[in-house]
């Protein structure tokens, strides 16, 4: 019988026994399936792996994620300097506002307003 093998340089027909035929096509069958089996579970694309230890990324996920980066800073640009550095510390770094009032010689109070005043802030950025 003819197998026909599928590799990543082209297709090639090789005459095999009818029970190893059959052997291959169950591999085949199983290999797809575990495929879509994994695909359906982690879809990702090869584009961002790493594999033997270099990185393949995808160049447009790259550009988007520079970008995305560049417009985080444009908005923190239009914040005053206190209002950037509160909101920096606790709503991107995940600080808590007594600690970032304390090094900043604030209180708490002040803290959680200049937070609500750069939320503010950006949320008109982002609307404009």
């Amino acid at each position: 019988m003819k197998y026909i093998y599928q590799s990543t340089t082209g297709t090639t027909e090789i005459e095999v026994d009818e029970q190893f035929h059959d052997l291959l096509l169950t591999m085949d069958r199983e290999e797809f399936n575990s495929d879509r089996k994994h695909s359906r579970r982690y879809p990702i694309s090869l584009e961002n792996c790493e594999y033997e230890g270099e990185w393949f990324e995808d160049k447009k996920s790259g550009m988007a994620e520079v970008e995305s980066e560049m417009a985080v800073e444009d908005a923190l640009y239009i914040l005053t300097g206190q209002q950037r550095i509160c909101f920096t510390e606790v709503c991107i770094k995940g600080r808590r506002e007594v600690e970032v009032g304390g090094d900043l010689g604030l209180t708490h109070q002040a803290v959680s307003n200049h937070i609500r005043a750069a939320k503010k802030k950006l949320k008109n950025f982002y609307e404009a």
